[in-house]
């Protein structure tokens, strides 16, 4: 799989459903890249484990008041490493439209440019890897989510687009 044109993009989006492999698809192709990985379960985690006396965070602990929050920090730390002259590698879920028209405008506020990588492995491949993880995402996330997936176009705005089947 040749990636070469997204490793010249400001920003590169991984996306798809939970436990998809985004993680490992981005760290697999572009940990050398010299990209700079942002990624929410992280940030929720170091939040809650600080705002917690240390307490670890489980994906049970999820609660949507703090989204805001978290997509405050997000937005921050990319911003902080494009001023910077960094490439940015967005790891989340963005299934839907307007879910990766946030990134969107991002970039286009910044004059950056973005393409999206969408891991589309099959739902029932997502359920078989999260039963393995130690800190499994419940079961009814990855089926709602998979439920309102909608595959990236660069009709959107992305300049590359690829989908891994």
């Amino acid at each position: 799989m040749d990636l070469s044109r997204f490793r010249a993009l400001d920003i590169v989006l991984v996306a798809g459903l939970p436990a998809s492999g985004k993680s490992t698809f981005a760290r697999e192709h572009f940990a050398a890249s010299g990209h700079r990985r942002v990624n929410r379960k992280e940030i929720r985690r170091f939040l809650h484990t600080m705002s917690h006396f240390g307490s670890p965070w489980r994906e049970t602990d999820f609660d949507q008041s703090d989204e805001a929050l978290v997509q405050h920090v997000e937005r921050k730390i990319i911003e902080h490493l494009l001023h910077a002259g960094s490439r940015m590698l967005v790891d989340n879920s963005s299934v839907t439209v307007e879910s990766r028209a946030y990134y969107l405008q991002l970039a286009r506020q910044m004059k950056k440019r973005i393409g999206i990588i969408f891991l589309n492995t099959p739902v029932l491949k997502c359920i078989e890897q999260n039963r393995k993880r130690d800190d499994p995402v419940p079961e009814s996330v990855i089926s709602n989510l998979f439920a309102s997936v909608q595959l990236p176009t660069r009709a959107e705005g992305f300049e590359e687009t690829l989908v891994v089947p």
